[in-house]
């Protein structure tokens, strides 16, 4: 026991769920999002998605609404699902105009572009990034790797996308897909400070959620290796049935950082929605702390 309690402690292991957690929402969820401070503080970063078919104004709307409450939003910006350039400049314009300072450029979901936008290097290296107000870009990483990229091809984008960052005076921050093998994700958190000292990584983790659901975000994302931890953590009716969060991740991922290890970020993907996930927080950040 004095062992496991050593293994939970926030000291001397980094803390990941200090502060500078993050949370993603459709921006459908923007006019409910009503978090206590003590769960989820004004201040912290909310990411909105760019589903493809909705309408763009609903993302302009619901990122003014969050920062107006306090929030900072960070709107995804997916190449692939621009129909046209002016769709893209039109939204980065929109956002200026509501002052907001950060965004995660990505390709998108989509493996064939469309429209003419290929790829988040497409979008970072446009002129009108350079008149907006965005002061920070976030870039997607994959620390399992993408199903439909090879290693090489992940590394060489990840290394012209923060080339472009520090050309056009932005700040690069890497933000992952979610994974669920502790040791893995820690060993490819570090080998980013390694490559791009200074840069953070806000490492991806589901939030609390049916092991069912779990499974079925995990395998529409592209999740593969570590779904097979995911999935013996299901063995039983019980735990089948019971409702998982990632307090036992987030240990695995601590043990395997190193002490001075930089900070390094959590970033929950609500799949059981916002409630649940923040409640979850908020109760384990106590518990921590006892």
């Amino acid at each position: 026991m004095p062992e496991l309690k050593h293994r939970l402690s926030p000291l001397p292991l980094p803390n990941l769920v200090g502060e500078g957690v993050s949370i993603e929402l459709a921006p459908a969820q923007a006019t409910g999002f009503t978090p206590s401070d003590q769960a989820f503080p004004r201040g912290s970063r909310v990411f909105l998605t760019h589903l493809e078919g909705k309408p763009i104004a609903m993302q302009v709307e619901a990122a003014r609404l969050l920062k107006q409450a306090g929030f900072v939003p960070v709107p995804h910006l997916g190449a692939r699902h621009f129909e046209t350039v002016r769709e893209f400049t039109d939204l980065v314009q929109a956002h200026s105009r509501n002052g907001v300072t950060e965004a995660l450029f990505v390709g998108g979901n989509p493996l064939s572009a469309s429209g003419p936008l290929e790829d988040a290097a497409d979008l970072l290296a446009h002129p009108v990034i350079a008149d907006s107000s965005f002061a920070t870009a976030f870039v997607g990483g994959y620390p399992e790797g993408h199903p439909a990229i090879s290693q090489n091809a992940l590394a060489h984008a990840l290394l012209r996308k923060i080339a472009i960052c520090h050309d056009r005076g932005l700040a690069p921050r890497v933000v992952s897909q979610f994974a669920f093998d502790g040791a893995m994700m820690a060993a490819w958190a570090m080998n980013l400070h390694r490559n791009y000292p200074g840069v953070p990584v806000h490492l991806g983790l589901a939030g609390v959620t049916s092991l069912t659901k779990l499974i079925k975000f995990a395998v529409m994302c592209g999740v593969g290796p570590s779904l097979a931890a995911l999935r013996r953590s299901g063995v039983g009716l019980f735990n089948v049935l019971a409702d998982k969060d990632p307090g036992d991740l987030i240990g695995a991922i601590e043990a395997d950082l190193p002490s001075d290890a930089p900070r390094i970020f959590a970033h929950l993907f609500p799949f059981g929605g916002w409630e649940k996930s923040l409640s979850w927080l908020q109760d384990y950040r106590r518990r921590r702390a006892d």
